[in-house]
């Protein structure tokens, strides 16, 4: 990452955004994984 970025990083409402982000393509992924285990 360039240094010209770090003002976007140091945005708490960026970083709360992207953890958000993360955070529910995560439990969509164990809600994915937990759909194929139950219908195998």
């Amino acid at each position: 990452m360039d240094a010209k970025y770090n003002w976007l990083i140091d945005n708490a409402a960026v970083r709360v955004t992207l953890n958000t982000v993360a955070f529910a393509l995560w439990i969509a992924m164990a809600v994915g994984l937990l759909e194929l285990a139950t219908r195998a």
